[in-house]
């Protein structure tokens, strides 16, 4: 049975690469639900790469199985197609589905897909947090990602390092929903406030002015990890990890 509640919520599932590999072991692994796209993840050099590009794209596929026909089993039948705007290619770029809209993001340790009814702009990211990244961001971060107020509430907060992280996963979100993807300059695009900051705290829906119709949700993932979900409208975000990988182990 599909999932209740499908056109008026938004869903996501979060899980290490190994627990993708786990929970696609009966459907023959992750390659196998993934067929040819399977191919893409030899472009990378690093093993932890490869396995972190396989698994989005795998827990995508079962999270989608999951909402549509209430079981793991149809996740190789799943259609998507990627168009990137910028070079053309239908190998990457932004995700579609007949049905729904879908984003995915990873890091080497954790995936993260979210899927919400079609016609709504959606994005998702997912980033190292400060527990796994103790030296903190890159040299040149703040020039190269922050606006001069966003700088500003960096410098004003205990932890200004987490506020970064805040402002990088929510332009990535951002970005990816609204189509342009890096293609603009991260530091002309304002997403931090203090109302937005605060919310984050919270895990609940910011939608200020300044983001001219988007609103961005800091979701509860591990501490390792800061993630953030921009939608053009706030529905109720519900995660269906659990629920996913008891599926697939059951």
């Amino acid at each position: 049975m599909p999932h209740a509640h499908f056109d008026s919520q938004i869903y996501y599932a979060v899980a290490s690469p190994e627990q993708v590999q786990l929970a696609t072991q009966k459907f023959g692994g992750p390659e196998k639900i993934l067929g040819t796209e399977a191919s893409r993840a030899e472009d990378f050099v690093h093993g932890e790469d490869r396995e972190a590009f396989i698994g989005s794209r795998a827990l995508l596929r079962l999270l989608l199985s999951y909402l549509t026909h209430g079981e793991l089993d149809q996740a190789s039948n799943v259609e998507i197609s990627r168009h990137c705007i910028s070079c053309n290619s239908s190998d990457h770029g932004k995700p579609t589905t007949p049905q729904h809209a879908i984003s995915s993001s990873r890091t080497r340790e954790l995936v993260i897909a979210a899927v919400a009814p079609k016609g709504l702009r959606l994005g998702i990211d997912i980033e190292r947090g400060t527990t796994l990244s103790p030296a903190g961001v890159f040299p040149g971060f703040d020039q190269l990602a922050l606006t001069s107020d966003e700088l500003k509430l960096v410098h004003r907060d205990k932890n200004p390092d987490y506020i970064r992280l805040l402002a990088w996963t929510a332009k990535e979100a951002l970005l990816k929903a609204d189509g342009a993807g890096l293609r603009r300059e991260p530091s002309t695009v304002r997403v931090l406030s203090t109302s937005v900051t605060r919310a984050a705290r919270l895990n609940k829906w910011a939608t200020p002015r300044h983001l001219a119709g988007y609103s961005l949700r800091r979701l509860p993932v591990t501490s390792t990890h800061v993630a953030t979900l921009a939608a053009s409208k706030p529905l109720s975000v519900q995660e269906l990890s659990t629920q996913i990988f008891n599926a697939a182990l059951s």
